[in-house]
């Protein structure tokens, strides 16, 4: 369940669209991190392993580098788009303003 922020007077306040988004995708990195994260440490703690079970930790290792890597990044372009969506540009061009468009 989402903590809805409080105002100055303790009402309740709904959050904006952007926040429930985020809130969605850092879940979302949450529900492949954690799961990773606990067999990343069961597979640590086992003494002497033999080598095809090292290799198929390594393998694991590096599948979810890559796949949390790529999440991550995600996350951060779309924060980066949201921002200029909030100021009114364009996140692809931010560097122009809505009114220097060309008009078609």
């Amino acid at each position: 369940m989402a903590a809805t922020p409080t105002g100055p007077m303790g009402e309740e306040q709904p959050l904006s669209a952007a926040k429930q988004a985020a809130m969605r995708r850092l879940g979302r990195l949450n529900y492949f991190s954690l799961p990773a994260l606990a067999v990343a440490l069961v597979l640590t703690f086992i003494p002497n392993p033999p080598l095809p079970l090292l290799i198929a930790k390594l393998a694991l290792m590096a599948f979810l580098v890559v796949v949390l890597g790529f999440v991550s990044i995600r996350f951060s372009l779309w924060q980066r788009d949201e921002y200029w969506r909030e100021r009114g540009r364009d996140p692809k061009h931010p560097e122009r303003f809505p009114n220097d468009r060309p008009k078609e």
